[in-house]
């Protein structure tokens, strides 16, 4: 089983746009295709991000969604604080990923797929990670 962390703009387009590659992710780990791997301040990035009034058209129940994802998810308790990259909260990506023993790191963000692999994690695009789903890689 495929262990991947989805960092929040993945899942907050899989969310609003479902039907391109982040929607097909989403519902693919819904399905148990992946295990998600999450933790408590991912959890609480993704609450503030869906509550913000831009996503109110897209997202009608977002602490709803928040509950579905941690609910479907592996929850880990980093023990690391890390300091990797410059944007703080995509360390919390990597302490997730590292502390779940991730396989795969799911970003659109350009901080963390410039790093490549992190602890064992190979961190890739949300259609790279379709591709390896539908591949079964």
């Amino acid at each position: 089983m495929i262990w991947a962390v989805l960092d929040t703009n993945t899942l907050v387009s899989g969310f609003g746009w479902p039907d391109g590659p982040p929607g097909q992710i989403v519902e693919r780990a819904l399905r148990g295709r992946f295990l998600i791997v999450t933790s408590r301040a991912l959890m609480a990035e993704l609450a503030d991000v869906l509550q913000r009034p831009k996503l109110a058209a897209v997202v009608s129940e977002p602490l709803a969604l928040v509950l579905l994802i941690e609910t479907a998810s592996v929850l880990v308790e980093p023990v690391l604080r890390l300091s990797v990259v410059p944007d703080d909260p995509d360390n919390r990506v990597l302490e997730a990923s590292q502390a779940g023993h991730a396989d795969y790191i799911v970003t659109g963000d350009g901080g963390l797929l410039e790093l490549d692999t992190f602890d064992g994690a190979s961190i890739v695009q949300p259609s790279d990670f379709l591709q390896i789903l539908d591949s079964g890689s």
